[in-house]
């Protein structure tokens, strides 16, 4: 009898997961076949790009290193296999079943250094061989109370799947350097913006023109630039072209490209849609809406300090 086993692919390019998706489809004549899931809280094991920038981490994060085939220049310590590219779909297949049979038949060959799971029990081999007399009796006592402990509910999987997803962006999501840049004609706007912003520990520059602010863009790297749409007669770009130009062909120091939040008193839908058209990452409507703004900044990872003291004028 045949027995699929879901495999996420995590860090990949469109094309090489695709490939290896379409390998398992090919395969699926064979035992064990292995299924492609999106979720690697679905998956059994997962083949991960060691190259791509925070998927060890992640991996390490939700307990998963000893359930990861890794392929890339190097594998993170304590891998269940690692692999060199070209990526060889044979080859992956051949170490998932590798890690199937010891996995299942923990004595039948040599096995990795692993480190116990927080939720399921694995042997554990010190080099080569079969686990030792201690470490086998403490396997089968963490399985007995594994057996013995109550199933989680509907609510509770849904919550944990809830918890790993958002770890999961947490983890793969780029953090913004924490300087921002406010454009807008009115001084008195920049200033309430200026104050709003310094809660979330945000260092702030101001223009009051497009022409400064893109001056500013080409000498310093920014995390953030919140813009009005009307800059006024001095500007020669209003606040969609100048979002759309910092967005798709400005040139930004250290190579990133700085989140853009339009700040308009014009926030109808239309108004939403043309901020998105520009490539603005959010839209907020004046006044100022601070519910959308603590939102937008929670996901970035800045959290919002207490109210700062009014300065008194003597």
């Amino acid at each position: 009898m045949s027995v699929s086993i879901p495999v996420a692919l995590l860090g990949f390019s469109a094309f090489e997961r695709n490939a290896l998706a379409s390998y398992f489809r090919l395969a699926a004549r064979r035992n064990p076949t292995y299924v492609h899931v999106l979720d690697v809280d679905e998956a059994r094991f997962v083949v991960a790009d060691a190259d791509q920038s925070g998927v060890p981490e992640l991996l390490q994060a939700l307990g998963r290193i000893t359930d990861a085939v890794f392929v890339g220049a190097q594998g993170p310590e304590g891998a269940a296999s690692w692999m060199m590219r070209p990526i060889d779909p044979v080859h992956v297949l051949r170490e998932l079943d590798a890690l199937v049979a010891m996995r299942d038949n923990p004595g039948t060959g040599p096995l990795p250094l692993l480190a116990p799971s927080p939720t399921i029990s694995r042997p554990i081999t010190l080099g080569k061989g079969t686990p030792t007399p201690l470490r086998r009796a403490a396997d089968e006592a963490q399985r007995a109370a594994d057996e013995t402990r109550p199933l989680p509910t509907l609510e509770e999987r849904r919550a944990a799947a809830e918890t790993s997803r958002r770890q999961r962006e947490a983890a793969l999501r780029p953090v913004p350097l924490r300087r921002a840049l406010l454009i807008d004609d009115s001084e008195l706007a920049l200033h309430f913006l200026d104050r709003q912003l310094q809660r979330y520990g945000l260092v702030t520059e101001w223009a009051q023109h497009s022409g400064k602010a893109l001056e500013l863009l080409s000498h310093k790297p920014f995390g953030f630039v919140f813009c009005d749409v009307d800059l006024g007669p001095h500007s020669d770009l209003d606040g969609l072209s100048l979002c759309q130009h910092i967005k798709h062909r400005h040139v930004h120091p250290g190579g990133r490209t700085p989140l853009v939040a339009i700040v308009s008193a014009f926030h109808e839908p239309v108004d939403r849609v043309r901020s998105t058209l520009a490539g603005a990452d959010v839209h907020l409507g004046k006044p100022l809406d601070f519910n959308v703004l603590d939102r937008w900044l929670s996901q970035q990872g800045l959290t919002r300090g207490p109210e700062l003291p009014v300065p008194v004028v003597e």
